[in-house]
């Protein structure tokens, strides 16, 4: 236990504990050396590192690149699903049985007994602006965190996998869905996702959500394995896996948190069907996203994110 700021919390010190990194991959062949070594350098400061990465469905050349990478980096593994798209057509299904497959190994495997913390990482060049110094940061917080996870430079880009009772209390895919009731596909992303995009600031500290994850978080080995993923809803919908998991920690005791300080990135942008956030919002399109989000939200509380939005033009 360390006591930071005055105040005790419940945090294994760096260079005492062991860490395990993993992911999920498809089609990596291209940068999944470099990201492996990467990743293992920003965690250097760890007393061991493990690294554990789940594949699946890649018709690349993706598995001899991980079979070279475990002869080469100490404590490497990796798992294969081979063809798990025949069983499960859905791409949040597959996600979410892979990382489960991450959290069935350091619950049952003794090479990850000793582990004490879990850093999850999205294998798509995503982290780039990491730093040791970064990661280390987290553990000179006060608050106590069972789940830490990442901001970007230029704005936070990772709104599906977000919950936040005012910043986004709803899935925003299912957002976009109700809202093409009554506007078209673009003006639905607009308000559902990009109004979302906001810029934090590395001074606005830990921010406690009921979900998030941007591409990086670390979490303590009791609350990750306190999880589970879900990627299909009960009517069958796709969603995001991470905001299951992320409740079966919470409803087990532990605090999620955005770290501000902890960015990994400038900016990643997903854009689906040729639809591109748009550079300047026209005077006309706010003004409709403020009636349709002051309908939706309530007056108060959009107009405070709107005003985000604006500033982040000028």
């Amino acid at each position: 236990m360390e006591k930071i700021f005055g105040f005790r919390v419940k945090r294994i010190p760096i260079g005492h504990a062991e860490i395990l990194y993993a992911g999920t991959a498809r089609n990596v062949a291209q940068f999944i050396e470099k990201e492996i070594q990467f990743l293992g350098a920003c965690l250097g400061q760890f007393k061991k590192v493990h690294g554990l990465i789940i594949e699946s469905d890649s018709s690349d050349d993706t598995l001899e690149k991980l079979e070279k990478i475990k002869a080469s980096v100490p404590n490497f593994h990796y798992i294969s699903y081979a063809n798990l798209s025949k069983k499960m057509p859905q791409r949040t299904q597959r996600l979410a049985c892979c990382r489960n497959r991450i959290i069935q190994e350091l619950r049952d495997n003794p090479v990850y007994a000793k582990v004490d913390y879990v850093a999850i990482a999205d294998l798509d060049a995503v982290n780039v602006d990491l730093t040791p110094q970064k990661i280390e940061q987290c553990w000179g917080v006060k608050e106590d965190w069972g789940g830490i996870t990442a901001n970007q430079g230029e704005f936070y880009y990772d709104i599906w996998a977000l919950r936040h009772p005012d910043w986004c209390p709803t899935d925003c895919m299912q957002q976009i869905k109700q809202l093409q009731r009554f506007c078209d596909e673009k003006a639905a992303h607009n308000l559902a996702v990009w109004a979302k995009n906001i810029h934090i600031t590395p001074e606005a500290g830990l921010i406690p959500v009921d979900s998030a994850f941007g591409g990086f978080g670390i979490y303590k080995r009791d609350a990750y394995l306190s999880g589970e993923y879900e990627g299909i809803a009960a009517n069958g919908d796709q969603i995001c896996e991470h905001v299951h998991f992320h409740q079966k920690l919470r409803e087990a005791g532990h605090k999620i948190f955005i770290n501000a300080a902890l960015i990994n990135c400038g900016k990643h942008v997903e854009v689906e069907a040729g639809l591109v956030m748009p550079k300047k919002r026209s005077a006309f399109a706010l003004g409709f996203i403020q009636r349709a989000g002051n309908t939706l939200f309530g007056k108060k509380r959009f107009n405070k994110y709107l005003e985000m939005m604006k500033n982040e033009e000028t």
